[in-house]
Order: C-alpha cells, then structure tokens, then sequence
C-alpha cells in the first residue's frame, strides 16, 4: 500500500505539472492577438480585424489546482500509510528499548512491587459479624484483604 501511494502521489505531481504547462501552451495559442497576427487575411491592410472575446480559462485553471491539491491529498496519505507498515513499528521498537531499560533502574532502589502488597501495605482482617468462636464453631482461615 505504502509504495503504491507514493507512486500515485508521484503521478499526481507528474500529472498536474504537465497538465499546467499543457494549459499554459493552449493559453499562449490561442491568445487573440497573436490569432490575429498568424491570419493572412488579417494582413491585408483593406481588412479590419478585431477579437471579439476574450477566451475563458477559468474552469482549465481551476483543473490545474484541484490537480495539484489532489497530489497534497495523496502526499499527505503517504505518512498515515507509512504509520501502517513494519518499517514504522521496527523503527519504534528501538526507540522503546533505552526506556525499557531506564524504568527497569526503579526496580533497583527499594520499590519492588512484589513486596508491596506482601510484606507492608494493607493487609487488614476483617470480622464481618460475631466471630466463629462465639457460636463454638472453628474457622478454618480468617477472611483478610489485600490491596495490590
């Protein structure tokens, strides 16, 4: 997908360019004055020529920019496919490994999660009504609670 895009993109640029230098030809031929120098029978000094309109190329203009725009719409593609391959998430992979190994120097100083909840924190015994030995009966284990 990714090198598709950029071929795409690449044809669009190709594309719209020469689409704008074709126009900017069609311009230059058919400008009015320069019709009425090629004409043989506007030499003639008996002969009165004049143009009457002026061409319209606003719409021929107008397809030259979408042209161009449409090349920003498939260039700016390009990196949203390039997030979707392996190229991208290998290069983030190394980028991951030196703070791997920065937050793993925490474990080092005294913070370790296993011990958190084990040996200090919030082991608590709760008693949730009259306790087992008031109704002769024996517990086999006391209910406790751990916050880990």
């Amino acid at each position: 997908d990714f090198i598709v895009t950029v071929v795409f993109s690449f044809l669009w640029l190709v594309g719209s360019s020469a689409w704008a230098k074709g126009l900017s030809d069609v311009k230059v031929a058919t400008d009015p004055k320069e019709v009425l120098l090629l004409m043989s029978a506007c030499k003639q000094p008996s002969n009165k020529c004049t143009a009457v309109h002026s061409p319209v190329m606003s719409s021929l203009n107008t397809s030259v920019v979408f042209g161009f725009l449409n090349f920003i719409l498939w260039a700016g593609n390009i990196w949203f496919v390039f997030k979707e391959t392996g190229w991208h998430s290998s290069s983030q992979r190394y980028l991951s490994d030196p703070m791997e190994k920065h937050s793993s120097s925490y474990n080092q100083g005294g913070y370790n999660q296993d011990s958190y909840g084990s040996s200090s924190g919030y082991n608590q015994q709760a008693s949730l009504g009259p306790s087992s030995d008031e109704f002769g009966q024996q517990s086999a284990a006391p209910a406790s609670f751990t916050n880990q």
